[in-house]
């Protein structure tokens, strides 16, 4: 396996988002993904990966998701958004619970749901699928 994990900082304002992904499966998820998504659509391309999963933190009150946009642009992927404290969303997103598993290759994504920042607000563990009670990072959207 060969891990991808970019970090993606949108200029001007303290947004962060992720590509993750294994170039060995050749599968991948963005985090938090910004309005301007062509920046992610370039990096899944320049490592040979399709996204599959679009995941995000919270409802962004303060910022405009590029969630929906990126998933028109990709054929591959779903959008998947917290399915805890409430959360109404005027779409169709797959909705997600605390615990839920997703997997990239050798990498394993736990949704944990922690509110505080927002009522539905979910932070993402990061493990090695053989090691899933040890994980190496932990994306917590605008909630640190």
């Amino acid at each position: 396996m060969s891990l991808i994990f970019k970090t993606i900082q949108t200029e001007g304002i303290a947004e962060l988002s992720y590509l993750l992904g294994d170039d060995d499966e050749g599968v991948g998820a963005i985090f938090d993904p910004r309005a301007d998504v062509e920046v992610y659509v370039e990096m899944a391309r320049e490592a040979g990966l399709a996204i599959t999963h679009i995941f995000e933190t919270h409802i962004h009150a303060d910022l405009v998701s590029g969630s929906r946009e990126l998933c028109a642009r990709l054929e591959s992927a779903k959008i998947y958004s917290s399915g805890e404290g409430g959360a109404e969303y005027g779409f169709g997103p797959e909705k997600i619970r605390d615990g839920d598993r997703f997997t990239f290759g050798e990498v394993l994504v736990t949704a944990r749901h922690t509110p505080g920042h927002t009522p539905e607000h979910m932070s993402y563990l990061l493990s090695e699928t053989d090691h899933p009670d040890e994980p190496w990072a932990v994306l917590t959207g605008d909630s640190l």
